[in-house]
């Protein structure tokens, strides 16, 4: 495959991650066809990859019939490809009227008329689906990295005072939500049935279920978070309100809402909810900083429905009220018909919102520093540029102030590509046929980059810390690049290691250590295989080592590839623990580290259940718990031995 191809292949990607799947087409609906067929093992990685598989082959069609749609429609006004246009101003506008918004959304919606009919369909298919109760949902996730532990005590519910791990974050400081916690004595688990989560007690290394919340009115529990300070646990969930359309409602048909609900856990046995608040929109993710759950939705308007004189047709509702005029921020691209929706909620009062953002977009990602909250949207042209914009809103205390935004030519690969250290945003990119280092100041603007890297590679993963960022691109080889960003003014690449194979993943590993995982490539046929972990020693960030390195043969996927969360990294406690998938199904394996003998497998068991939710490792003290779907099972971390399952 050549470059042309692969970048078409990553493009139809990216713009399938956009466009709803069909009922049918849902992993757990090909999961239940699937049903009974034993001859070969079908891993929920491989269902999920069919399931993309059809989107793709979906996507392609699509993209294929509206590229002739557009040339006819636009052959004589010569718009069929032309690229998007984008705002040169640096500062995030806001609207000073709902009818600000309204006539642009009018006249985005007659370009769309214009241009092609599929793509109001499509978004109109995302909010005014009807919800079949007797379908499965679809599976959750996510998007992290480093892991603390917490001596929390609270005698009052028998909380334990020893280690325990926690989610693995992209931002030390700004906790995630996840799919199962812990608070050192019991385990929270998001079970199969997707509006339950079950409280287990492992006290005694024997686990019983004392409880289970039932949240009402929601279709899917996407996340949780444990606020253990106040005996909290806040489900954060995607649910549906609807009616008929009238001028007094909010449209045609049942609409996304993303709902957070707050129960108090002081007794484990009987959980009660002390809140609730709700936005407009599907989940996108969350994040709890500085005392306040920040909600983030994306919001796409029926734009055959929108009418001037109802608001509410248009504009997002927090707790059924309309978002402040003043607080819709205008997009920072001409073809823009969602919002990215922000709401703060104190976690002293989960029962009301404290302040609320909506930035009209065209889909995007975000990453949250310790002070500020980044959306990044990549914007291909049809010139066969990447642009990625990027737009600024800072928080504080649940108060949320629209900043600066700016333009970069490349594409960003993941939040681990973007960082925010001492008031600079440094970001890496992919752009074109080569990479690129940008670092920005407060209001974005550049003040210094690196550009030209590694020609015809791509970005695979990335990390930052500190003054020096870590990356590593690959064709034939993993070269893991080390930058010097001591000098915003003037950053350096100041080492680069080569090596076979590629890291998708980058992890500090104690001091001096980067633990790199991803998949080794075999160098005559370039081709995977299996799980590859390395070691690099960043002592002297000029002169990075691989020092050890550590090949599962035959093992084809990790969780770890994509969603960070599911990587268990430990260094105090020398231990790292993920899934892994091979032909013989899913497995999960643990390692220790030494500088001199290297990775050392202290275990590899076979992970029974079956879910589409990512297995997800969490350690109490010496025990270990492999979660995957309705199953938990225990293993001592001073033999590997199973101690303990259990089934919710």
């Amino acid at each position: 495959m050549n470059k042309n191809e692969q970048d078409m292949i990553r493009k139809i990607k990216e713009k399938s991650e956009q466009v709803p799947v069909p009922k049918a087409l849902e992993p757990r609906q090909i999961e239940a066809k699937l049903a009974g067929k034993k001859k070969k093992v079908w891993t929920p990685a491989r269902i999920g990859g069919l399931a993309a598989a059809c989107l793709v082959l979906i996507v392609g069609v699509m993209v294929y019939q509206n590229y002739f749609k557009m040339e006819d429609a636009t052959r004589d006004d010569k718009m069929a490809g032309s690229d998007v246009t984008i705002s040169d101003s640096t500062k995030v506008e806001s609207a000073a009227e709902y009818k600000d918004v309204y006539a642009y959304l009018e006249k985005y919606k007659k370009d769309q008329e214009r241009d092609s009919a599929y793509t109001s369909s499509w978004a109109r298919s995302l909010n005014d689906i009807r919800v079949d109760e007797s379908a499965d949902s679809k599976a959750s996730g996510d998007t992290a990295q480093n892991m603390e532990e917490s001596s929390t005590a609270a005698a009052d519910t028998g909380m334990a005072s020893g280690s325990y791990s926690e989610t693995n974050v992209r931002q030390e400081g700004v906790d995630e939500g996840d799919t199962a916690k812990t608070d050192g004595t019991y385990l929270y688990v998001l079970k199969d049935k997707s509006n339950q989560i079950a409280i287990i007690d492992t006290r005694d290394n024997r686990m019983k279920q004392t409880a289970t919340i039932t949240v009402e009115d929601v279709s899917e529990i996407q996340e949780m978070y444990l606020d253990i300070e106040r005996n909290q646990l806040i489900a954060v969930c995607d649910g549906y309100v609807g009616g008929k359309w009238n001028d007094d409602d909010y449209g045609y048909g049942q609409r996304a809402n993303t709902t957070a609900v707050t129960y108090d856990i002081s007794d484990r046995e009987n959980p009660k909810e002390v809140g609730r608040v709700s936005q407009s929109g599907y989940y996108n993710s969350s994040r709890i900083a500085d005392g306040y759950l920040y909600l983030f939705s994306d919001y796409y308007v029926t734009l055959d429905g929108i009418t001037a004189k109802n608001p509410k047709s248009y504009i997002p509702l927090v707790n059924d009220n309309l978002i402040k005029e003043t607080d819709i921020c205008l997009p920072s691209i001409s073809k823009a018909d969602m919002y990215s929706i922000i709401t703060s909620v104190s976690l002293e009062n989960p029962n009301e919102t404290a302040h609320s953002k909506a930035l009209l977009a065209d889909g995007g990602n975000l990453y949250v520093s310790n002070d500020n909250i980044y959306f990044y949207e990549n914007v291909w042209q049809y010139s066969g540029k990447d642009v990625t914009t990027i737009r600024k809103v800072s928080y504080e205390s649940g108060k949320l102030t629209a900043g600066a935004q700016c333009k970069i030519d490349g594409y960003i690969n993941d939040s681990f590509s973007i960082d925010e250290y001492d008031g600079y945003l440094r970001v890496v990119v992919t752009d074109g046929d080569t990479n690129s280092v940008y670092v920005l100041d407060q209001e974005l603007k550049e003040t210094g980059s690196i550009k030209g890297l590694a020609e015809d590679e791509r970005v695979y993963s990335a990390r930052f810390m500190g003054k020096v960022g870590y990356f590593v691109t690959f064709k034939e080889t993993d070269p893991l690049f080390s930058v010097d960003l001591s000098d915003p003014k003037n950053p350096k690449i100041i080492g680069a290691l080569k090596i076979p194979g590629f890291s998708d993943y980058l992890h500090p590993y104690g001091k001096n250590k980067l633990l790199g995982i991803g998949m080794n490539v075999d160098e005559k046929t370039m081709s995977t295989d299996g799980v590859k972990l390395t070691m690099f020693d960043i002592s002297d960030p000029e002169n990075v080592k691989e020092e050890q390195t550590y090949v599962i043969e035959n093992v084809y996927y990790t969780d770890v590839s994509y969603d960070y969360k599911a990587a268990l990294v430990d260094a105090e406690k020398n231990l790292i623990g993920f899934a892994a998938d091979s032909e013989g199904g899913r497995e999960y394996y643990t390692f220790s580290y030494d500088e001199k003998q290297g990775f050392t497998c202290t275990m590899h068991e076979e992970i029974n259940g079956n879910s589409m939710r990512i297995t997800r490792g969490i350690y109490i003290e010496d025990m270990l718990y492999v979660i995957q779907g309705n199953i938990i099972e225990a293993y001592s971390l001073k033999d590997f031995k199973k101690v303990d399952d259990i089934i919710l």
